[in-house]
């Protein structure tokens, strides 16, 4: 993820293909071989009625350079035959509009970019791209947004399983999303991981979107998760042990008796079973108190970090 603020979560209108407008060709103006990363995303993998390419997809959401989009896909993205996304504009700088925005799409297997890239085209509000993957082109991973503004020309992806983030692409494989503090204003960041085979949850706060700098609380303090798509069920994150409150890698995360990480459930003893399984997911939403004063984070959507070795941890 790129350092900027992610904003505020807006619902989802899914427009079809059918919408009147002219659809993008492939552009040859821009590199075809461009390398990706993916920012923590909040997002969601539901599946969605039909347009004229087929079922309709929610990748997730994602960030890049102050502008946070959705991704659609619309139908499958195979080899050989052409492939249609789109993406809305959640969240951007003051005076940005889709219809000023110069933004690329490609979609890229393991060994990259698999299709030439595709300039969007506005129709009823929202950016059109069709791609082509190349016909040898081998298990298609992932679609990426390339945005170029002035000197801004950055990057962002998503895969095209609709899982809604790209397992290590943040810190520690986990979601990454802004927190706001008394004001209104982005205070920080946190990075929320969901173990799939034991339900635990791990979260770090940063004063940065990459997560470099700490932002460090009390050796009391409280993190309250609330699970919108169960029921508003909340836990709360606490955490390890107050010396040095590893994390599961063994990192020490106490600084002048303070800390940044938090777990749930801990020794707490508390039922994590509901958790658990590959297939969770829910939009969740983090508050804290800092410096006495309330922190809340935008709502963003949850999947796990997947365990296919079987291997345990902490």
């Amino acid at each position: 993820m790129r350092k900027q603020a992610a904003a505020l979560v807006v619902s989802l209108a899914l427009v079809g293909c059918g919408d009147k407008g002219q659809p993008a060709s492939n552009s040859t103006t821009q590199p075809a071989t461009p390398s990706s990363s993916a920012p923590a995303a909040p997002s969601t993998s539901a599946t969605t009625p039909a347009t004229d390419h087929g079922a309709t997809v929610d990748l997730g959401r994602l960030s890049i350079a102050g502008h946070e989009f959705s991704v659609i896909r619309l139908g499958d993205v195979v080899p050989g035959k052409e492939g249609a996304f789109e993406v809305a504009l959640l969240k951007g700088p003051a005076g940005a509009t889709v219809s000023t925005l110069n933004v690329y799409a490609w979609v890229e297997d393991e060994a990259g970019a698999a299709s030439a890239p595709s300039k969007g085209s506005v129709e009823a509000g929202k950016l059109h791209f069709h791609v082509t993957p190349k016909a040898d082109a081998k298990a298609l991973k992932r679609v990426v947004l390339r945005l170029r503004a002035g000197t801004i020309d950055e990057r962002a992806s998503l895969p095209l399983d609709g899982h809604g983030h790209e397992h290590g692409a943040t810190p520690h494989e986990g979601v990454v999303a802004a927190f706001n503090g008394p004001d209104g204003k982005v205070a920080g960041h946190l990075e929320l991981k969901l173990h799939d085979d034991k339900g635990d949850l791990e979260l770090w706060l940063a004063k940065d979107a990459k997560m470099t700098e700490p932002f460090d609380l009390p050796i009391d303090a409280v993190i309250r998760v609330e699970f919108v798509d169960v029921g508003n069920r909340a836990v709360d994150l606490r955490v390890r042990n107050a010396t040095k409150n590893e994390d599961e890698d063994g990192t020490a995360n106490v600084r002048n008796g303070r800390t940044n990480y938090f777990i749930f459930p801990g020794e707490t003893g508390a039922d994590a079973k509901w958790l658990m399984g590959v297939k969770f997911a829910s939009i969740v939403r983090l508050t804290f108190k800092a410096d006495g004063q309330d922190h809340a984070s935008e709502e963003f959507m949850l999947v796990p970090h997947t365990h296919a070795d079987g291997q345990g941890h902490k």
